[in-house]
């Protein structure tokens, strides 16, 4: 099985890159968070000398680094499972060849998943050999960027590091595989091969079982946390902040084909705008939403985590200010944290995007024998773009109004001054970066589709 695994991959490449540049940025990132975490611990005397000399812990610089891996790994989840459902989707036409060849839909789903597997052990290795190269140097950056004076002290990547850059990718890819193996797994052979798309309604019901079962555990969570917080000292608080957000973020991830169309559609009808381009692309970004719903999720989850933790500091700061203390909260690393997430997920979401470029040149042709003018297929894909944005800000501001919210509740039940402060500047900067993102991915294609023949794109195959 090993050889057609191969040879399905190598035949499939044209799809299959995604999910290896994904899995190689995720081990170079976890692999660079490794090196720092292992190189500035206490078995590294130079650095603990400094440490020691500016008063500060043992574990202050090595646990940014190992903070940054342990919240990287939901989202790497999260983003390898989006990228390798569009991966699969684009290969439908293959695995139809092995249904009709008489494979079962249980082999076909196992030989998927050990495509995905080993697709992400190509990045990963891939990914541990940058990190032999770079590891080291921005290892260093980052240490000077916690603390500047741990400048000049290399850091050397540790043995440990590179055997953990390199199995991180195959391990999480496991988990992120599963559900998009038996969901290609039971697409019917003969709508494959003729290359119909699945049915809007056919799985809707077990779709919205699993988004309520989600939403129910998430409020479940979220009325005992906020019901009994824990304590502010000791970054208790924090640490249960950052598990709401991340819980929001996954509870997300698995009902996006369904929340994601409500909120487009909520947006787009809270926001009238007179003219046949607005309710044209509102239905046009709902339908994208069904399909391709896992990337505005995997988009507000940058966003989201940016919010949560930045919006966490700033409340504990407001909290601090009201009791008297004047002190400055440093966010350089909070910055570094989501930065480097924000990287993974704006790739992600790109390579999904790119990979549903042939659609968008069908489509485009569509509305272009309807009668719609060029401007009005570009600004019908800027609308797309925006409305999509905006359901990504909504689960991004969920995501943040639920950690936030925590240490506000915490300082009321210790008889703290609550002051709940929502981070607008940096959710405003990652809510633009997302627009452009999303903007780049749907206008630059309905551009070029402009440009291809009308008969040539509607063709079928």
């Amino acid at each position: 099985m090993s050889g057609a695994i191969l040879r399905s991959v190598l035949a499939g490449r044209a799809a299959w890159w995604a999910p290896a540049l994904v899995a190689s940025l995720s081990s170079l990132l976890v692999g660079i968070c490794l090196v720092q975490t292992l190189g500035t611990d206490a078995t590294n005397p130079e650095i603990q000398a400094v440490l020691r000399s500016e008063g500060l812990e043992t574990d202050h610089v090595a646990s940014v680094g190992l903070s940054l891996s342990v919240m990287m790994l939901p989202i790497i989840v999260i983003v390898l499972a989006t990228v390798s459902s569009a991966a699969i989707t684009a290969t439908t036409p293959d695995r139809a060849r092995w249904r009709l060849a008489g494979a079962p839909p249980s082999m076909l789903a196992l030989f998927v998943l050990l495509e995905i597997v080993l697709v992400s052990l190509a990045g990963g290795v891939l990914g541990a050999l940058g990190t032999a190269l770079l590891g080291g140097p921005l290892s260093g950056l980052l240490n000077r960027l916690i603390l500047p004076e741990l400048a000049g002290i290399e850091v050397q990547p540790a043995p440990l590091a590179l055997l953990g850059a390199a199995v991180v990718p195959p391990l999480t890819a496991l988990v992120a595989g599963l559900l998009p193996a038996l969901r290609g797994a039971r697409v019917p052979a003969i709508r494959a091969v003729r290359g119909e798309s699945e049915p809007s309604g056919r799985h809707s019901g077990r779709r919205g079982v699993i988004t309520g079962l989600g939403l129910c555990a998430l409020c479940a969570a979220v009325v005992l946390t906020y019901r009994r917080p824990p304590v502010l000292d000791g970054g208790q608080a924090l640490t249960a902040g950052l598990g709401l957000a991340v819980l929001t973020l996954v509870v997300a991830g698995l009902g996006a084909r369904t929340l994601v169309p409500l909120i487009v559609r909520a947006v787009s009808r809270l926001l009238p705008v007179p003219g046949a381009v607005w309710p044209l692309a509102g239905d046009g970004a709902v339908a994208r939403a069904h399909v391709s719903g896992a990337t505005v999720v995997a988009l507000a989850c940058g966003t989201g985590i940016l919010g949560a933790l930045t919006g966490m500091a700033r409340t504990s700061e407001a909290i601090s200010r009201a009791l008297g203390s004047h002190e400055d909260y440093n966010l350089l690393d909070t910055y570094v944290i989501c930065g480097v997430i924000g990287l993974l997920c704006a790739v992600g979401g790109a390579c999904v995007l790119a990979l549903s470029a042939g659609d968008r040149r069908r489509e485009v042709a569509t509305l272009r024998a309807a009668g719609m003018a060029p401007s009005q297929v570009r600004g019908a894909a800027a609308v797309e773009a925006l409305l999509l944005t905006a359901a990504s800000m909504v689960i991004s501001l969920a995501t943040t109004l639920m950690s936030t919210g925590l240490i506000t509740r915490a300082a009321a039940v210790e008889g703290l001054p609550a002051r709940l402060t929502l981070p607008w500047p940096e959710l405003a900067v990652a809510g633009a970066l997302t627009a452009a993102v999303l903007l780049a991915a749907l206008v630059l294609p309905a551009q070029r589709a402009l440009g291809a023949s009308v008969r040539g794109s509607l063709a079928p195959g």
